[in-house]
């Protein structure tokens, strides 16, 4: 996943002409080196060893800052789910009648109380394992209530955030668990969902789940930065008319994995780094998706590339 993430700083570099920092993110090994030495300076400087976000930033001579902030840990499924299949709907309201629940302790003739207890057979304390971290709650997703215009900071990774901060402080829904599993999904002049305010989004069309496609920015590519021969710059995937149809290869060199930016201009939306897992691996595809087919209580999975994948539904 760190070489998405590289290839994400990549394309915004070289848009913005950051020739330096361009420079530096060629080079994906030796980035992973120096982030794995900021990672052991922080820990032998008093940082905890445990579940860390880290966000790298560049300023245009290529100086590279990298900030610490511990996360809640998450079940590596949530990072990487086997599948999109929305999970089982908890019920909302407890059935008036609960369910009869035979005691092992009276041969079954009574139901298990509050104050019963079955003998553990579980591991010892000292030899339990790690536990699983808890699965992520639902996600509550709004609707916004304007769109969002597609500009390079709407389709390339930056600090400039003016528009995603717009569109919370106006949509974003309640949660009693907090902000951290709200969230908006945006759309653009033509009423075309693009992402969230910090993820990707995936919804359910003709049963498959799909993700909207996203474009290039306006005025900077043609036509002729698209190749659909399968071989990237480097030569990398010769041989495969379909490795990559539609990918954007240009205007630097490297293999991005399936097509990820469409020849549309100004379609919206970033290239999500967990969106991009997800479509190598086949779990979506890309396919427009209308304000006017979202519909209230609709089932969305959202995703990025510091929580993983979470399954929300979308209210009023």
């Amino acid at each position: 996943m760190l070489a998405y993430h590289r290839d994400r700083m990549l394309e915004a570099a070289q848009h913005f002409d950051f020739d330096a920092v361009a420079a530096k993110l060629e080079d994906g090994k030796a980035l992973h080196e120096e982030l794995l030495k900021e990672v052991k300076t922080y820990i032998e400087n008093g940082g905890k060893d445990e579940a860390l976000k880290l966000r790298i930033l560049f300023d245009k001579q290529g100086s590279m800052t990298v900030e610490f902030m511990p996360l809640p840990p998450v079940p590596l499924s949530t990072l990487y789910p086997p599948s999109l299949t929305p999970p089982t709907p908890h019920p909302t309201t407890p059935s008036s009648t609960p369910d009869f629940k035979p005691s092992p302790l009276t041969g079954g003739a009574l139901t298990l109380g509050p104050t019963d207890s079955l003998p553990s057979t579980s591991q010892p304390q000292s030899q339990s394992t790690t536990p699983t971290p808890p699965s992520p709650p639902e996600w509550v997703l709004r609707l916004d209530t304007a769109p969002t215009p597609s500009t390079p900071f709407t389709l390339l990774k930056t600090t400039y955030r003016a528009f995603y901060d717009q569109s919370r402080a106006r949509a974003l829904p309640t949660n009693p668990l907090g902000n951290a599993y709200t969230e908006v999904l945006l759309y653009n002049e033509v009423s075309e969902l693009t992402e969230g305010s910090t993820t990707s989004l995936y919804f359910f069309r003709g049963g498959r789940w799909v993700t909207p496609p996203v474009g290039v920015p306006a005025g900077e590519f043609t036509s002729s930065t698209l190749k659909t021969d399968g071989a990237g710059d480097d030569g990398e995937g010769a041989g495969n008319s379909n490795a990559d149809e539609g990918e954007l290869r240009k205007p630097f060199a490297g293999r991005w994995g399936h097509s990820l930016r469409s020849a549309k201009v100004g379609a919206g939306g970033q290239r999500g780094t967990s969106r991009r897992w997800a479509l190598k691996k086949g779990f979506c595809m890309e396919e427009p998706v209308g304000v006017d087919t979202v519909g209230v209580g609709e089932g969305v999975w959202v995703s990025n590339g510091v929580r993983g994948f979470g399954f929300g539904r979308v209210v009023e």
